[in-house]
This record gives C-alpha cells, sequence and structure tokens, in this order.
C-alpha cells in the first residue's frame, strides 16, 4: 500500500498543478499592484516557484521510468505532466517579458487577462482532483468543460486586447511589449486547454 500512495501520478499530478496555481496567484499580485522598482525581486520570486515546479515535475519523469504498471498509460502520463510544467513556465515567461521588455507601466488591459488566466489555472487544477475518477468521469468533464469555457473567455479578451493596442497605440516599442505579454497569457489558457484535452483523451481511452 505504501508503494502505491508512492507512485499515486494521479495525486502527483495534482501535486504538480499546486505550483501552477502558486505562479498564477502570485502573477495576479504582482500585476494588480505593479511596481517596476520591483521587477528583479518579482522575477525571482516567480522563478523559486518554477524551480519547485521543476523538482517535481523531474521527480514524476524519475518515478515513471522505474515503473513496471501505472494506472493509465506512461506516455499519456508524461504527456500531461509535460504540458502542466509548460503552464508554470508560460507564468514565469510574462514576468521574464516584463523584465526583458523594461515595462514600467501594465497596458491597461493585462490585470482582467491575468484574473481570467488564473481562474483558467484553477479549473484546471480542481478537475487534477477528480483525475483519480477516469472511469467514472461526470463530475472530471464537468471541471473540463469549466477549464475549456474559461479559456475561450480568455482567447476573446485576447483578440479585443490586441485589436486596441493596434488602433490607439502608436509608440512601437510599447506596441511590441505589450503585443509580447498578451501573447504569454494567452499561452498560459492555451496549455490548460491542451491539458484537458489529454484528460479527455485518457478518459476516452480507459472507459
Amino acid at each position: 500500500m505504501a508503494k502505491k500512495n508512492k507512485n499515486d501520478y494521479f495525486k502527483l499530478t495534482e501535486e504538480q498543478l499546486v505550483y501552477c496555481v502558486q505562479a498564477s496567484d502570485l502573477l495576479v499580485e504582482i500585476l494588480n499592484n505593479y511596481n517596476f522598482d520591483l521587477i528583479t525581486e518579482y522575477k525571482e520570486k516567480m522563478h523559486a516557484i518554477e524551480n519547485a515546479a521543476d523538482e517535481i515535475h523531474h521527480d514524476i519523469r524519475t518515478r515513471l521510468s522505474a515503473e513496471f504498471i501505472t494506472p493509465i498509460d506512461q506516455e499519456d502520463i508524461l504527456r500531461l505532466v509535460q504540458i502542466v510544467d509548460d503552464i508554470t513556465d508560460a507564468i514565469d515567461e510574462v514576468v521574464m517579458d516584463l523584465y526583458m521588455y523594461n515595462i514600467k507601466t501594465l497596458p491597461a488591459s493585462v490585470p482582467a487577462v491575468a484574473a481570467v488566466v488564473n481562474r483558467c489555472i484553477k479549473a484546471l487544477h480542481t478537475a487534477s482532483t477528480e483525475l483519480k475518477n477516469f472511469k467514472k468521469p461526470a463530475q472530471l468533464r464537468t471541471y473540463l468543460i469549466e477549464t475549456n469555457t474559461i479559456e475561450s473567455e480568455a482567447d476573446t479578451l485576447y483578440v479585443e486586447a490586441i485589436r486596441s493596442l493596434f488602433a490607439d497605440e502608436t509608440d512601437v516599442k510599447t506596441l511590441i511589449a505589450a503585443k509580447a505579454i498578451h501573447e504569454s497569457l494567452e499561452n498560459c489558457c492555451d496549455l490548460c486547454e491542451h491539458a484537458s484535452d489529454v484528460i479527455e483523451q485518457i478518459i476516452i481511452k480507459n472507459t
């Protein structure tokens, strides 16, 4: 029984997604109270979460390499945990954009988009708590639908934000930087949708 708990890949994936939630919560905090003078501190705090997420990702991969029997295909577990790791990396990328593009003033639309990203990631995390019930997936599918619905909301916000930028912004440097931030935020939600798709494929393959 101890060995089963040790290599509970559903629980490990859920724990991995906790770091996505932590990173997303930090991102919302940074963007809602943005202070360019603290950009280095922001970057270090986010990178610490990203490093911790990398560690659990590597741990899962190491466990899988020594495992003969898994509750679902190893390939599916690997795909899912890789995408989850990519989500944390994508959140980290938003802060790196702020740093690299030397952004002193946030585009007005950014905090609202980040809030939707945060909701999308939390919906995916909730779905992960039901992953163990993939053979009776009614509740799990409800959470996946919620994740995809929020991702669609993020798509709409992204389109309108980019349209407004190109309609109203005349400074080329500001435009390039703002577009990069919005693209990084959009990528976070796209990855949540990809993870949701992988979970749906797991359900289909195993029921």
